[in-house]
């Protein structure tokens, strides 16, 4: 059961207040929402980008300390990305955050490209917090699900076989075409042929597809890891969970948010309450329009000289 945005999962105190200058890199709006929310616990957003050639561009122009990258990419993929990262800033840091099936299927392209750690989406936060902790500090991380499907070894109560190390990377990995095969394992498309022929004849079998169930029979796992999709809506699971995490991380930083708002309230209540209670100030006197006329009135009889007869009026 993946770990959720909302469990105990907190960031790793530094012993400093650095938090790298970061770009983050993902296709999809809502995940890159939910990361960003998350991830600026420890670092600093600097720059968001949806598709590669917009990344590229991006860390050229803010040559950031540390980006986290998505493989499936438009325009260009996570490896290129990753390559021409690494080329111009070999001091960038790169973890790559994406879903299991394209961190098998360029595993070795990615880790030849440069690429300093790998996280699952799907894993939760504590193993991305983690695998922060450990690719800001240029030190390589790959998330454990990772590793458990790249550098597969055969189980004790396997037959003996007698396949080389090379000829298992191979043979996990052949539901790839040949030349993706060489691709991702660095070999010349010739050898990557004379290896098939040594699987088929060491597990006596007569086609690459038989050798494949042969694999599956023996306990491996064959690369890419294809995904669990919903059968309605076609959505991978990991894309669904990776979806959820980001809404929960929106709502839980929305409940932050409340909370300290009513943190703040019950703040001023006690402070109101606290105050010594003064009585309210009585508002100045103002007379009304026929007091005032009447005043005005008074005022001027005041002022009006005594009667003095005149003459005529004596007599």
């Amino acid at each position: 059961m993946p770990e959720t945005f909302l469990e105990s999962g907190l960031p790793p105190q530094r012993p400093t207040l650095f938090r790298p200058r970061t770009v983050l890199c993902e296709r999809h709006e809502l995940i890159r929402f939910g990361l960003k929310r998350v991830v600026s616990e420890v670092v600093e957003i600097v720059g968001e980008a949806a598709d590669g050639m917009a990344a590229t561009e991006m860390i050229r122009r803010l040559r950031p300390d540390f980006v986290i990258l998505d493989v499936d990419l438009d325009v260009l993929n996570g490896v290129e990305v990753c390559r021409r990262v690494s080329s111009e800033l070999p001091n960038s840091n790169v973890l790559i955050l994406t879903d299991s099936y394209h961190a098998t299927k360029y595993h070795n392209q990615l880790i030849r490209a440069g690429a300093r750690g790998f996280c699952l989406k799907s894993s939760g936060p504590r193993t991305l917090f983690e695998a922060i902790e450990q690719v800001t500090r240029a030190l390589p991380y790959t998330d454990p699900k990772i590793t458990q499907l790249v550098k597969q070894t055969p189980t004790t109560n396997m037959p003996n076989s007698n396949l080389t190390d090379r000829e298992i990377e191979v043979l996990i990995r052949l539901d790839l075409r040949n030349k993706e095969i060489a691709e991702e394992l660095d070999m010349k498309l010739r050898t990557v042929e004379k290896h098939i022929e040594c699987i088929l004849a060491k597990l006596k079998v007569p086609t690459r597809t038989a050798a494949a169930l042969k694999a599956v029979q023996l306990g491996y796992v064959l690369l890419p890891k294809m995904p669990g999709r919903d059968p309605v809506t076609g959505v991978s699971h990991e894309q669904t969970v990776a979806e959820l995490q980001a809404e929960l991380a929106i709502a839980n930083e929305h409940l932050k948010a409340l909370l300290r708002q009513n943190e703040l309230l019950k703040q001023a209540l006690n402070d109101k309450i606290q105050s010594p209670q003064t009585p309210p100030a009585r508002p100045p006197y103002s007379p009304s329009r026929d007091e005032a006329q009447a005043r005005q009135a008074q005022q001027q009889q005041q002022q009006r000289p005594p009667y003095n007869p005149s003459r005529d009026e004596e007599r």
